[in-house]
């Protein structure tokens, strides 16, 4: 049975909540941008002003903000109580006169690398390397750094650049994409496949409630793949406040973890990921709409939208004051009838 606690904090985290993607949430992540596109996000690189330094992608947390530049080099800014801006101490960054600009140090991600993709949680922050390693510094509560311990990086002297360990994602084994959700992180890896650390109700997928990498052991190959059915790899990956959410190669979706308000969008709201047999051929995949698939997906802290591929947008989960954008405060999701071709589309206007 899931905490009430952890309602709550899931709660605390809507005022953040609105979905990820290259539109994160809660979680900030950029959680469906594979590395290899983090360039494309900005068409137009020309400056019509000298002083401005071009960002190549940009992720929003809880509170604070992270960007890479035009140079592959990250720098992070706003609450840091956790040393989540990866700057070796606990000082808040952006909130007095000349802390940014040329004063604002960048994250040292260790000798010679650099980054491709960024992803930030409520208090964790992790990155795609050049070499398409992972690094993950702030909080580790729950093991949400893949490190095997819970001890906080990035808050202290001396834990980044090469002191800072790689996450261990299985012998061989590289990452295309990476979202770190509330208390968890998700990556997909160089073989489409998926793999998920940190707290666990059922958001990492693995068929039981034990948290990964807060102990020694559980990370590498010890680190199960999710099941995502026969045959099927992921395409983009979005971990949220306590569910995540995949589109698969024929560019279906499929979310796993609580469900609370509907937002795993199975037309219940039964947990999924948490037990024996939930997973693989027997998760079901959402009810997009005849004829339709997804080309982005953003899992919020209890809630979920999707790019569909005729470019519009549909959203299910928790619509308390109106972030499903329908009009109404009516979740989503959470009943039968109310996905598919049921579920209204957003309008964004003519």
């Amino acid at each position: 049975m899931k905490t009430h606690a952890f309602l709550a904090r899931l709660l605390v985290a809507l005022v953040t909540a609105c979905g990820t993607s290259e539109v994160d949430s809660l979680t900030g992540a950029d959680a469906a941008t594979d590395a290899s596109a983090a360039d494309a996000n900005i068409a137009d690189t020309s400056l019509p002003d000298a002083s401005v330094v071009p960002v190549l992608s940009m992720s929003a947390g809880d509170d604070y903000a992270c960007v890479i530049l035009d140079d592959n080099s990250v720098k992070c800014w706003g609450y840091n109580f956790d040393g989540q801006l990866g700057l070796g101490d606990t000082n808040h960054r952006g909130d007095d006169a000349n802390e940014m600009g040329d004063n604002l140090p960048k994250v040292d991600l260790g000798t010679g690398r650099t980054a491709k993709a960024i992803s930030t949680g409520v208090q964790h922050t992790c990155v795609i390397l050049d070499d398409n390693s992972v690094k993950c510094w702030g909080d580790s509560h729950y093991g949400q750094l893949g490190l095997g311990d819970t001890s906080w990086r990035g808050d202290d002297a001396n834990e980044m650049g090469d002191n800072l360990p790689k996450v261990d994602l299985g012998t061989g084994r590289t990452a295309q994409a990476i979202s770190a959700g509330a208390y968890h992180t998700c990556v997909i890896l160089d073989d489409h496949s998926v793999k998920c650390w940190g707290e666990n109700y059922g958001q990492l997928g693995l068929g039981d409630k034990n948290h990964r990498g807060d102990d020694a052991n559980e990370m590498g190959d010890n680190l199960p793949k999710v099941d995502l059915g026969t045959g099927r790899t992921a395409k983009a990956v979005s971990a949220g406040g306590g569910h995540t959410c995949a589109i698969l190669d024929d560019n279906s979706v499929k979310c796993w973890g609580s469900n609370y308000f509907g937002e795993l969008g199975l037309g219940d709201t039964n947990s999924r990921g948490d037990d024996a047999n939930e997973m693989g051929d027997n998760l079901p995949k959402v009810d997009l709409g005849t004829g339709r698939t997804a080309q982005a997906i953003s899992a919020g802290a209890l809630d979920t939208c999707a790019i569909l591929d005729d470019h519009s947008v549909k959203c299910w989960g928790y619509n308390g004051e109106g972030g499903l954008g329908l009009g109404d405060t009516n979740h989503r999701g959470d009943d039968a009838n109310e996905m598919g071709d049921n579920l209204p589309k957003v309008d964004l206007g003519t």
